[in-house]
């Protein structure tokens, strides 16, 4: 095994893999995932038209159906748009596409750590700069170091995963003055942030990444989207596998566009739930929770974040341990889920701490 692993290239062997212990629990609320599920109504047209489909024959190569409704839903041209396996899959075409040895990407931090596994498998170098110590992003910072490093490109989480703060327009505008590609990771945009469609047209290095697994309740189903310049689309597709996107997988994503309207209540309540949430874990004496624009939050705690997570899941709650991230060794991690939930986690720690 030793003499088939010097094959591997050395700045694969050096990552630390993504990874998530396989645990399970009565109330998981570790993934930022919609509590709430998908509406049945939009999981029986599903079925039903999953049942009139041939399941040998391979999905749409371009699948036009599901660019023309996307293209509808963002306000973005649909040659502007690619679809794929998930946000994950979308940001590794990009990676892929741009990213080479002596390329430098700039990353705030702590922010989605597959970004930097994605960048150093492709042997680029990461410039990374730490938030303020209100977990905010550093602008300024951001822009000089695109400028000093001469960066290709930037990634921002925006809300930023796992820290919930936002990029506002004339901020995202300074970065983008800077000529490199700016990709901004909206995953979380129909919870909370501001849309940067319209910048697309006057601003041909934008990226903007979204994707189905969060507020749509399709996490399950791995289906995400990035929009941009037809051109750079282009070339993004060519850094993507073929056939990434199932059938089923675009057929759900065409009827959650259609049947939106069964979303939008559950997204609601979502948004509701945050601010009842946080205002609650304000009130928790030891618990310091970060006000966030996404469906989650970054919570300091007094009590050790592993031994936290570990008398949470004793009591049948998964939260997330984010301790390991730069400047968050005191906090975890808490999705906002459904009303019982929140109450049975408000519960459990108010007896913890």
């Amino acid at each position: 095994m030793t003499d088939a692993l010097k094959h591997i290239k050395a700045n694969v062997r050096t990552i630390k893999a993504y990874a998530l212990a396989p645990l399970d629990a009565p109330i998981k609320i570790n993934q930022n995932e919609n509590p709430f599920g998908m509406p049945a109504a939009i999981k029986d047209e599903v079925l039903r038209r999953a049942a009139a489909t041939d399941w040998a024959r391979y999905p749409e190569f371009v699948p036009a159906v599901l660019l023309g409704k996307l293209a509808a839903y963002t306000g973005w041209r649909a040659d502007g748009i690619m679809a794929g396996n998930g946000s994950n899959e979308m940001i590794q075409s990009v990676v892929n596409a741009v990213v080479e040895k002596n390329v430098t990407v700039v990353l705030p931090e702590p922010t989605f750590s597959v970004y930097a596994q994605v960048i150093k498998v492709a042997g680029g170098n990461i410039a990374s700069v730490l938030l303020r110590d209100d977990l905010t992003f550093d602008v300024p910072r951001l822009r000089e170091a695109i400028l000093t490093h001469h960066a290709t490109m930037a990634i921002i989480c925006s809300p930023n995963n796992p820290t919930g703060c936002v990029i506002a327009r004339a901020d995202l505008l300074d970065l983008l003055s800077t000529g490199a590609l700016i990709v901004v990771d909206q995953a979380y945009l129909e919870i909370g942030g501001e849309d940067f469609v319209a910048l697309l047209n006057e601003h041909p290095n934008l990226v903007i990444l979204r994707t189905f697994s969060k507020a749509m309740a399709m996490g399950g189903l791995r289906v995400g989207y990035c929009l941009a310049a037809p051109a750079l689309i282009t070339e993004f597709n060519k850094a993507k596998m073929p056939y990434s996107l199932n059938f089923f997988s675009m057929t759900t994503a065409e009827v959650a566009l259609e049947r939106r309207e069964l979303l939008q209540p559950l997204i609601a309540a979502m948004q509701s739930e945050r601010e009842r949430l946080f205002a609650e874990l304000g009130k928790i004496n030891g618990l310091t929770p970060v006000a966030s624009a996404a469906n989650f939050f970054a919570v300091k705690t007094t009590l050790a974040p592993r031994e936290l997570f570990t008398q949470l899941h004793a009591r049948g709650i998964l939260i997330r341990d984010v301790s390991s991230a730069a400047l968050l060794k005191d906090y975890v991690r808490i999705s906002v889920g459904t009303p019982e939930e929140n109450d049975a986690l408000l519960t459990a720690l108010k007896e913890l701490l």
